[in-house]
């Protein structure tokens, strides 16, 4: 598969000859010109020629592709000055005399045959005057080759034009929510409910950003968890992870002396409340106090016990500036300021049940019998404003940090209310399905996300008046018995494909059985024939002695009898070796057939252990609830972290991070499972510990960062030119890539995912570029396809090559495996999809009717159906067992060059050349289409 984007680095190819045809016919015509010579141009008399500089890229440029250690057309070898001075052909370079040297009066066209021919292959063009020119000057200068650098030249790399998008790249997690697709140079995750990018991944240098890497982005892998990501590019690969917390300092908190904890909407500050009645205000990050003020609260607060049935419930705010607090219990509401020396008090006729400062002398709250009061400070002086806003208590106020004007007022029964300020008044705006137990309200206003007793996290839509439920389970416990499902039904492939092993195998044997017993008969039959034969040369011998008259007839007799037993105890010779071969045989069958029972045994064996698990996984899920109540809604609310609620067993309470569009995007595991969400802003959060200890997590502005580069687009690189493919091993721990030089070397080599070091390179796996590798679905073994059409099949262990696949007449362009593990499939820029049988290595189908090269295929979960991908902008899948197409979609992206999909083949993501992406089922049907557009 050749890419348009990869033509535009593709060295020219020249000098595709056979040096040694007509060789002798040349002799003599060395000064000869012929009448197409080509012009030559003209050097200063002082321009020094150098090999390294002026030379080699020009060899390299138009004649290695043909004439290199891998492929020495006619014995030449043009890779470098030391393979020129050993060249099988002695006159290929006299120094001093360009008019007797081969190179140079082929390249010219001096001679015969012309470099490159006109008929060429590989899009080659003749050198130009200027390159002639150098040439002729470095022989006529003695032909000295100089010392290259030891670095490759730095290149500047100009930014990719807009237009160029083409989506080479595309990866999905294995339940199929996230996706990451590459558009050119660009990199972005999208998630399954929404067209709009989670994040473009980006190179953060300072305060200025680059695309993921210079040149396009030709693969890319994103791991079952959505934590991991890798790319691949011009000369490097990337390793990108998500991490979107760092832990932040803060002064130590004493859990048994806090009566409450809360933070400034921005999160940059927070505020703990003790019972000496000492309030104390840090800004995030620092290990001192910010500021301290204390005041006298009420004796019952100071020594009521927070495990009591009912405690008073007190509650802080504290405004952005981090400069004042409001602190309320019952019907009292305290400001302590920092500028202030005197506490402020405000009371109300009822209990307050919530509050937010909406400016700084702006404070909201509401109260147990419906009302929201809003306080207003002029010179020192407090005064309020009584709304009416429902029949019952309200349960809690919530204003938007961008728009504080925007306030949204809940009750108990689920009513909305929201605040109009041109008419100064509270309007219904809608109804939740079920009373929220929590609830945050977006940055804009737009949206209110929501817990509920059940334990479900939902969004509410203020606009239209619309709820959707965005889980009700823990996601973490779902994706774990999705994932023991899927492994269950796995094994049930495998153990269906085992017993027909072993059904065979058995059959095999029984075969072998019944042969042997008609072999015995045979021998039986043969013995007895031999015994009859015997017992007639005896008869002769004593005809022979009883009758010597007739002794002459006898001896014939005799003689006859003897070649008949003799044939007879060959016969039976034969039989019995037959035998003996029958029973090596049988036995060898009956070693086959215990070993595939045993197989079967461990399949079976997997199998049930494989669904005890996933019961164990069931009962965890049912017992799960998708937020312990609390959450909090980060980023401008780009992001919801909840932590979830497990009944059987709170250590597995996982904490996870969802999008905004609802998508759910990990689990976090580098936040404490035993700790419980007790204050949130925009950008960090509070967690207690159940040891008391309160840690505080800092969001970071990106999900996900890049961890480590392998490679260089510039300077030395373990890859000598873009890397076309990768997989990760199934356990998570290996990485395979697949490159080399276009039309010389092939390139596989595999590295450690943990630290980027390479484990294994293998030299020359293929004749010419390595298309695609892809790992077994048990990671024993590798298979890799290439330019030089051949699949070749690796044990990963070892490195060593088990077989080669043979029959594509073009590059191998793409590989896929059968969960089954006895099929491969394969395609092929020969327009053809073939299915091998991986035992016998013979194609048992191909699969044609394309119009272009076939670019990416993969198996439909685990059916015998390959969902393929083409030149044409159709997606379809094809039947392995039969041959049949059921699908013919055709989608967005013109010339189509990725594709995936998850686990089970429900959904797949294309792209191709026009930019465009899209999320497709296995029916054709279009749900989402990606595309680089704006973030």
């Amino acid at each position: 598969m050749i890419r348009p984007a990869t033509k535009t680095l593709l060295v020219v190819l020249a000098l595709s000859f056979e040096w040694s045809v007509g060789l002798d016919s040349l002799v003599g015509r060395t000064n000869q010109a012929i009448a197409d010579t080509l012009p030559i141009g003209e050097l200063p008399d002082d321009r020094e020629v150098l090999f390294s500089r002026d030379v080699a890229p020009v060899l390299k440029k138009n004649c290695v592709a043909c004439h290199n250690s891998s492929d020495d057309e006619g014995g030449v070898n043009l890779e470098s000055g030391e393979q020129i001075r050993t060249s099988e052909l002695d006159d290929l370079v006299l120094p001093g005399k360009p008019e007797s040297s081969r190179l140079f009066l082929l390249a010219s066209h001096a001679d015969d045959p012309v470099m490159p021919p006109e008929d060429n292959d590989v899009s080659a063009s003749i050198l130009t005057p200027m390159e002639l020119a150098l040439l002729k000057r470095w022989i006529q200068s003695g032909a000295v080759v100089d010392q290259a650098p030891s670095a490759p030249t730095e290149r500047e790399w100009q930014p990719l034009p807009s237009s160029l998008q083409t989506v080479y790249g595309s990866s999905m997690t294995d339940d199929g929510r996230l996706s990451a697709i590459s558009f050119g140079n660009e990199i972005r995750l999208f998630g399954a409910k929404s067209a709009q990018p989670i994040e473009t991944l980006a190179i953060v240098e300072g305060d200025q950003t680059k695309p993921a890497h210079d040149d396009f982005v030709q693969d890319l892998h994103i791991d079952p968890t959505g934590r991991q990501i890798i790319s691949a590019g011009y000369r490097n690969v990337k390793l990108w992870e998500m991490s979107p917390f760092e832990s932040a300092t803060i002064p130590a908190i004493n859990q048994d002396d806090t009566l409450a904890i809360a933070m400034n909407a921005s999160g940059s500050h927070f505020a703990v409340l003790s019972r000496r009645g000492e309030l104390s205000v840090a800004e995030v990050g620092k290990d001192r106090w910010l500021w301290m003020k204390s005041f006298d609260l009420p004796d019952h607060l100071k020594t009521e016990e927070l495990k009591t049935d009912n405690p008073t419930k007190i509650r802080i705010a504290l405004d952005n500036a981090a400069q004042q607090a409001a602190i309320q219990w019952d019907s009292t509401i305290r400001i302590v300021r920092i500028d202030r020396k005197d506490v402020e008090t405000l009371d109300a006729a009822d209990t307050f049940t919530s509050m937010q400062w909406i400016e700084e002398d702006h404070l909201a709250t509401a109260t147990d019998n419906g009302q929201v009061l809003f306080w207003n400070r002029d010179e020192e002086v407090w005064t309020k404003t009584e709304h009416n806003v429902f029949e019952q208590a309200v349960l809690a106020i919530h204003s938007a940090s961008k728009s504080p004007g925007r306030l949204i007022a809940m009750d108990a029964a689920g009513n909305l209310a929201n605040w109009n300020p041109t008419d100064q008044t509270f309007e219904a705006t809608g109804h939740l399905p079920s009373p929220a137990v929590s609830a945050s309200l977006s940055s804009n206003g737009a949206t209110l996300w929501i817990s509920t007793e059940s334990g479900a996290l939902g969004r509410y839509n203020i606009a239209d008046q619309s709820y959707l439920e965005i889980a009700k389970k823990d996601p973490v416990a779902a994706a774990q018995l999705a994932n023991d499902n899927w492994q269950t039904l796995v094994t049930e492939t495998l153990v269906a494909a085992q017993e027909k092993d072993a059904k065979q195998a058995e059959d095999d044997v029984t075969a072998e059985q019944k042969s042997l017993e008609s072999i015995a008969k045979d021998i039986e039959t043969k013995t007895k024939l031999r015994d009859e034969k015997q017992s007639r040369v005896e008869e002769a011998k004593q005809a022979a002695e009883s009758a010597a008259k007739k002794l002459a007839e006898a001896e014939q007799a005799l003689a006859t009898k003897e070649g008949e037993l003799a044939a007879a105890v060959t016969a039976l010779g034969q039989a019995e070796k037959i035998k003996v071969r029958g029973e090596t045989r049988l036995k060898e069958l009956e070693a086959e057939r215990e070993r595939h029972q045993q197989i079967l045994a461990k399949l079976k064996q997997d199998h049930e252990s494989k669904k005890a698990k996933a019961t164990a996984s069931q009962s965890r899920h049912d017992s799960s609830r998708a937020t312990d109540a609390t959450f909090a809604v980060m980023l401008s609310g780009s992001r919801i972290l909840t932590h979830a609620a497990n009944t059987d067993d709170a250590s597995e309470n996982s904490w996870s991070l969802w999008a905004e569009s609802g998508d759910w995007l990990a689990e976090l595991p580098e936040l404490p499972t035993d700790g419980q969400l007790i204050a949130s802003g925009d950008r960090c959060v509070l967690i207690q510990r159940t040891n008391g200890q309160t840690q505080a997590f800092v969001a970071r502005p990106r999900l996900w960062g890049l961890r480590q580069t392998i490679g260089a687009t510039t300077g030395p690189s373990p890859f000598a030119d873009r890397v076309l493919s990768i997989d990760v091993h199934p356990s998570g721990k290996l990485l395979a890539t697949g490159g080399g030089e276009p039309s010389r070397t092939g390139e596989w080599m595999l590295w450690k995912v943990s630290d980027g070091s390479l484990i294994r390179k293998i030299p020359n796996p293929h004749g010419d570029t390595v298309f695609c590798v892809r790992f077994s679905p048990d990671g024993q073994t590798l298979a890799t396809g290439g330019a030089d059409q051949m699949i070749k099949l690796w044990d990963v262990e070892s490195g060593k090559l088990i077989k080669t696949l043979e029959g594509h007449t073009h590059h191998v362009t793409s590989i896929a495996w059968n969960a089954n593990l006895r099929e491969l499939a394969t395609g092929s820029a020969d327009a053809t999809v073939k299915v091998w049988n991986i035992e016998t290595g013979q194609a048992t189908r191909t699969i044609t009717g394309f119009k272009t090269e076939v670019t990416k295929l993969v198996f439909v979960g685990r059916e015998n159906r390959l969902g393929v991908t083409s030149g044409d902008s159709v997606f379809r899948v094809y039947r392995t067992d039969n041959g049949a197409r059921e699908t013919n979609a055709k989608v967005a992206g013109d010339y189509l060059y990725a594709l995936d999909s998850n686990r089970d083949g429900s959904q797949f993501i294309v792209g191709g050349a026009s930019g465009t992406a899209t999320l497709i089922d296995k029916s054709g049907k279009q749900s989402l289409e990606y595309s680089l557009g704006e973030e």
